[in-house]
């Protein structure tokens, strides 16, 4: 089983990742938790983009999303899922497809470039105002050059704007980490059902 949890950077969705995973191991499952973009030569070269270190257009940034992605899926998320573990996206394609169209790709297009990527069984979005998000960010980080508010606005809107796939819960991130782990427990309790 895969599951995908997404949302804006200060979301929480790292730390919901850690807890579901914990209680998931708790029950004897066996998870695995991954993250995109990866440490692999796409997804560094990704990175030094969203650290303002290296200017690219919207096109090559998806073609570098995807290429990460088809490796990751290669190498450590097809196998995990054959080995029968639950693995666990801090980011996976939602993320692409809410960043990217926030950055004016057309959905469709973003959606046929990952097509080869295998579907989450559910995609948990930690849902946050951009202004608590950031604030959350600078306390514990140095936000990448993406980090601004106008632009963070447009993608908090295009994962909203997600919430009438069947796949897609969208979940109130203001709340204590234990509320919201309660219900991320309770729909993937339901998902797994």
């Amino acid at each position: 089983m895969l599951i995908d949890l997404e949302g804006i950077d200060g979301c929480g969705k790292s730390t919901q990742a850690q807890l579901l995973a914990q209680r998931l191991r708790d029950a004897e499952y066996a998870v695995v938790v991954l993250k995109e973009p990866t440490d692999g030569p796409h997804g560094s070269r990704l990175k030094a983009v969203l650290r303002g270190e290296l200017n690219i257009d919207t096109e090559e940034v998806l073609t570098l999303f995807a290429d990460d992605r088809r490796e990751h899926v290669a190498a450590r998320i097809a196998p995990a899922l054959e080995r029968g573990d639950i693995v666990l996206m801090d980011r996976y394609y939602y993320s692409t497809l809410a960043y990217q169209c926030a950055a004016g790709i057309p959905a469709e297009r973003i959606r046929s470039v990952n097509a080869f990527a295998p579907t989450p069984a559910i995609v948990l979005v930690f849902d946050l105002p951009v202004g608590q998000a950031l604030e959350r960010v600078h306390s514990h980080s140095i936000a990448d050059t993406f980090e601004r508010a106008p632009h963070l606005e447009r993608v908090r809107a295009a994962y909203l704007a997600l919430r009438n796939d069947p796949l897609v819960r969208i979940l109130d991130a203001t709340r204590s980490p234990e509320a919201v782990s309660a219900d991320v427990w309770a729909l993937v309790s339901e998902a797994m059902a």
